[in-house]
């Protein structure tokens, strides 16, 4: 004999009716819909540190690409079902088709335990969704809504399981549903442990699935065991690795992707463990949330919203206000109407933010063991169970934020991106600062057991991962890349070696451009040294082998270039020039301005070149504002092109326009150009003008429009030569006068 009980997955209701049913009938076997080989971590369901959500991982330990998640939470139907078999010591099995076969049978995508019901395209709406189309027909938009009132909600015994088969036998005999052979493989699976179940000789045989399985398992003589060895014909079971991982109920609501979750977890605890006064409790936390957040929320409105919830119940015919009556009372009574704090109580009340535990002492690989030891000694613990992105500021001279920034960019380079590094405020410049947003997401634990190839700790994994990749690759952008990584990360065994491994590739490299890529990064990494603790003094020798060869090649690598390549070098340049005077230790400045000279002066260069270059050779004093006057007029003449004269004004005006202000001959200079300027001409380069001044800040632009408005003043020079000579005989012929009316006399 055996007994059916038709379920919703995460179903509070569908709990409370089979708890009832199975303490009112007894049974000696219970078979659970769940993957038969996640069995093999079955008996940990009753550890008492295990606190849901929580999930089995199952995943293929030669292909850790396939890879499955069985989630539970406290309310779900499974679960309790687990907890009770396993509390009176009745035999507990996993009757689906176990995660292997299932990964063969869809090899070529992600392993995911999804249940919806199987569609066709070529089918009516009916066939395709039989529940929604007697939702329909009670009045429903969607078929969730429609399980949940009918079956959810209500306090039914257990006889509603038999309403349940009687339901989906008819829907599948009059529909003619054509099933999809994945779920045709999966029944019978799950008909064959059944069968033998039964065969063993247990006498009361309890049945736990998903409700649209039921009829097809109860009625279990119109399949013979022939037909379902058929189907299952070639598939082989292959040893699959499983564990127990935290969960959370952001990841069960169904915006999370999984599609066998529900789209309020948290008030599905709520009804399950209190549902005679689901409602009050639910209001009342609304206020506690809302009053928290600095809104109006008094005990009155929490009495009012519950009163106008149960109303809307009454009216549409409910025995228990949903989550639609909830919402609509809440923004009627609390939100006066306004929508904004309901995304708040969306995330907290409604999908919650529990996250699950599960003890040290569960099976787990090392590399698992070692990360959380590391998060619980670096006090992350908090942070690492929270189901919401959290900011950490870390302040690198402190011994454990250091090591905080050491873990979370070695987990980084093992490409489990727990953290995220964000670009530090205004008012932190230095380097001793870091900003991290930290947000674990469960998938995370297939990447840990990933890594765990690479070795037992993080440290080490990270470590032979950086060896790896630089062992694959001979590119100096890519070799310095993985150097900063290791730095970051405090990885200082892959550290050196990687600098020997950068060294060889630059003696190789001809190529300036790919060497001025390298030089900003190798001067962060010289920088950073101090900060971070690591001796670098290897990187600061190469820095003193690149430095001249850059400065020689610089000049002729500029030459007969297009504009395209020549903005790419612009921004180079730039980078260039800020690490070489960071560098002043390593790096002769006098070979740069030498440099920076040739390059000024070659009229092959690109002109966004040789205007940069004036630039900062001003910048640095080597040209004082004389010559540069004299360079600019010379760009600017009118026997160049005017697009040409356009692009060096760009380049030298690139950053900051304060010089055309603060040095009024260069403002001359340019005003003098403009106005010197063919109509035609400065049609043709307004465009490149708006672009040169564009990117200045508005007070520049502001003042710079003030100058061009105002006359401009004639200089002492041209004063003094129309001004009229000083006639010293007239000025003698009044001396007398003036010191008689200053009495002087």
């Amino acid at each position: 004999m055996y007994k059916i009980y038709g379920i919703r997955h995460h179903g509070p209701g569908s709990t409370r009716s089979l708890l009832r049913a199975l303490e009112s009938e007894p049974p000696d076997c219970l078979l659970i819909e769940a993957p038969a080989d996640a069995e093999q971590v079955l008996e940990y369901a009753l550890h008492p540190g295990i606190i849901p959500p929580v999930a089995v991982l199952l995943y293929d330990e030669k292909d850790l690409s396939k890879a499955s998640y069985l989630p539970f939470a406290a309310f779900s139907p499974e679960w309790q079902a687990i907890q009770y078999g396993l509390a009176q010591g009745i035999p507990v099995h996993f009757m689906d088709l176990p995660m292997s076969m299932q990964f063969q049978m869809e090899e070529d995508k992600k392993g995911q335990l999804e249940m919806p019901l199987p569609s066709s395209e070529n089918e009516g709406p009916i066939v395709r969704d039989p529940m929604g189309y007697i939702a329909e027909l009670a009045g429903f938009s969607d078929s969730e809504r429609w399980w949940e009132v009918t079956f959810e909600q209500p306090d039914h015994e257990s006889d509603i399981f038999a309403s349940i088969i009687d339901l989906n036998t008819a829907l599948r005999d009059e529909l003619g549903r054509q099933e999809s052979r994945h779920n045709r493989t999966r029944e019978a699976y799950m008909r064959k442990t059944l069968r033998e179940a039964l065969s063993k000789g247990y006498k009361r045989v309890a049945v736990v699935c998903g409700a649209w399985h039921a009829s097809a398992l109860h009625h279990l003589a119109r399949f013979t065991p022939k037909k379902d060895n058929a189907l299952l014909k070639g598939l082989r079971k292959k040893k699959i690795a499983a564990t127990w991982i935290p969960w959370s109920y952001q990841r069960l609501a169904f915006q999370s992707g999984y599609r066998a979750g529900v789209i309020s977890p948290a008030w599905y605890q709520l009804l399950f463990s209190r549902r005679e006064e689901a409602v009050q409790w639910w209001m009342a936390r609304v206020a506690i949330l809302l009053r928290k957040e600095g809104f109006n929320a008094s005990t009155a409105h929490a009495t009012e919203a519950t009163r106008l919830a149960h109303a809307l119940a009454a009216l549409r015919k409910q025995p228990i206000a949903g989550m639609e009556e909830m919402k609509e009372a809440v923004l009627a009574i609390y939100c006066e109407g306004n929508e904004e704090p309901l995304k708040l109580i969306e995330d907290q009340l409604i999908i919650g933010d529990e996250v699950g535990e599960v003890p040290a002492d569960i099976p787990q690989i090392p590399l698992q063991k070692d990360l959380e030891s590391r998060i619980r000694s670096l006090r992350l613990t908090a942070i690492f169970k929270s189901a919401f992105p959290e900011t950490k500021e870390l302040d690198l001279r402190k011994p454990n934020h250091l090591s905080t920034s050491h873990l979370l960019h070695q987990l980084n380079i093992l490409e489990i991106p727990w953290g995220t590094i964000l670009e530090a405020p205004e008012n932190r410049l230095g380097s001793f600062h870091e900003h991290w947003r930290l947000a674990w997401q469960p998938e995370y634990t297939i990447k840990v057991i990933e890594a765990g190839m690479w070795g037992n700790t993080v440290y080490n994994a990270a470590t032979y991962y950086i060896q790896k990749k630089s062992a694959e690759t001979d590119q100096l952008s890519v070799l310095i890349g993985l150097a900063r990584a290791a730095l970051l990360a405090g990885i200082t065994t892959a550290f050196n070696p990687l600098v020997a491994r950068i060294e060889d590739a630059a003696s190789l490299t001809r190529d300036v451009f790919f060497l001025m890529e390298a030089l900003p990064v190798l001067a962060d990494i010289a920088r950073y040294g101090d900060t971070r603790q690591t001796d670098v003094e290897s990187v600061r020798a190469l820095i003193r082998h690149m430095a001249p060869r850059i400065c020689i090649g610089l000049p002729d690598a500029v030459l007969h270039i297009e504009e395209e390549p020549a903005r790419q070098w612009l921004s180079l340049i730039v980078q260039n020039n800020r690490a070489i005077s960071l560098l002043r230790e390593e790096i002769g400045q006098e070979q740069w301005i030498h440099a920076l000279e040739k390059a000024t002066r070659a009229s092959a260069a690109h002109p966004l070149i040789r205007g940069l270059c004036a630039r900062m050779l001003f910048d640095r004093s080597v040209h004082p504002p004389a010559e540069t006057g004299r360079l600019m007029r010379y760009s600017l003449s009118a026997t160049d092109e005017a697009q040409t004269g356009a692009l060096w004004l760009e380049g030298f005006l690139y950053g900051s326009g304060l010089l055309l202000i603060h040095i009024p001959e260069l403002w001359a200079i340019l005003d003098e150009w403009i106005a010197e300027m063919p109509e035609a001409h400065f049609d043709e380069i307004l465009p490149l003008l708006r672009r040169a001044f564009s990117n200045f800040t508005p007070p520049e632009r502001e003042k710079m429009l003030r100058m061009a408005r105002t006359e401009p003043q004639k200089t002492a020079k041209e004063d003094s030569a129309v001004a009229p000579p000083f006639d010293q005989n007239r000025a003698k012929k009044v001396l007398p006068t003036v010191r008689l009316l200053l009495g002087l006399e």
